[in-house]
């Protein structure tokens, strides 16, 4: 125990010294209690035209002395010589009782020009851990108070949430109620009906009309999707499945739909013209190839619903999928 006093008492005086330092460790005080946090305060002041490497430091400054943060380097310029001074803090603390000496802290000066660097250190500093005192006759209790963390805005989050939803909740009860209450839907659908079929299949026809695939040479394209169109015109108008028959299923299944003789022998010959095209390579003449398109558009407006007479004396078109008031004379 002597030993270490000396020891101690050595050091002390070596710290204090009286030695100009251009470099300075100081802290707020040389003796804290054990757990408790003070400041180093780190310094190093610099000629004009001189530049400093600031040391690296990283978690300790000895095995038993600790930094707990840093703040960031300040600097102050002298305003008469020029020189600019570098300052630091350290928060350090302990957790070992007695006597530690904080080593030397070395930075590295450049100056301008030179290749080399120089070094200069802080002079040592010793620091006084002290224990707690301990009566063992009183309740065990922390060294210090238990410290409130402050709130943040994750604390209240839930409740925000919390308070929205229940709003939201209050908002469409009171919708509901007022909807109830006029014998209103509380939400209001717009209901659009689906286009017709003889619509959708003109207006395919049309398309592949201005096209012009068989005048451009591609006449097995052209009857592909002419054929294809009165198809799906068939499954939508008629509810047949044409798209997996053959030609004379088709014509088969439409005997009863195509009322009209004539228009079943359009779709035969339609149908003749496409198989030859498809299958046996054949390249009907430009007029059968126009003909064809007309007699398509011919059989879909054959086959189209009638207009429907509804109460109010307007006929509902499907072309323009809105009510026109019909004047009876």
């Amino acid at each position: 125990m002597k030993g270490r006093l000396f020891t101690a008492c050595i050091l002390l005086i070596l710290a204090t010294a009286p030695k100009a330092y251009a470099q300075k460790l100081t802290a707020d005080t040389s003796g804290l209690t054990i757990g408790q946090q003070i400041n180093l305060n780190l310094e190093i002041t610099v000629e004009k035209g001189e530049k400093v490497e600031w040391p690296s430091l990283l978690d300790t400054l000895t095995k038993s002395v600790e930094i707990v943060r840093r703040s960031a380097i300040d600097s102050v310029v002298d305003a008469v010589s020029g020189s600019k001074t570098y300052l630091q803090k350290l928060a350090i603390t302990s957790f070992d009782t007695g006597f530690h000496v904080v080593p030397p802290v070395t930075f590295r000066v450049f100056k301008d020009g030179a290749a080399d660097f120089t070094s200069k250190e802080t002079a040592p500093f010793l620091l006084s851990v002290s224990g707690v005192d301990v009566d063992m006759a009183a309740e065990i209790k922390d060294l210090k108070p238990v410290m409130e963390a402050p709130y943040t805005l994750r604390d209240f989050l839930p409740w925000i949430l919390l308070l929205l939803a229940v709003a939201l909740l209050a908002v469409l009860g009171w919708f509901y109620y007022q909807s109830r209450k006029k014998n209103k839907p509380l939400i209001k659908l717009t209901l659009r009906h689906p286009k017709p079929a003889h619509l959708i299949a003109l207006e395919e026809l049309e398309l592949l009309k201005t096209e012009q695939l068989w005048q451009k040479g591609q006449i097995k394209d052209y009857y592909s999707r002419l054929t294809d169109i009165l198809r799906s015109y068939f499954e939508l108008r008629f509810n047949v499945n044409a798209a997996e028959m053959t030609s004379d299923e088709i014509i088969a299944s439409m005997k009863d739909e195509l009322s009209d003789a004539q228009r079943l022998n359009d779709l035969k010959k339609i149908l003749s013209l496409a198989d030859m095209a498809k299958f046996a390579k054949a390249r009907p003449l430009g007029a059968d190839n126009e003909l064809s398109h007309t007699l398509a558009v011919a059989i879909v407006n054959s086959t189209k619903p009638a207009p429907e007479l509804n109460p109010d004396n307007k006929i509902r078109t499907a072309e323009s999928d809105s009510d026109i008031t019909k004047t009876e004379n």
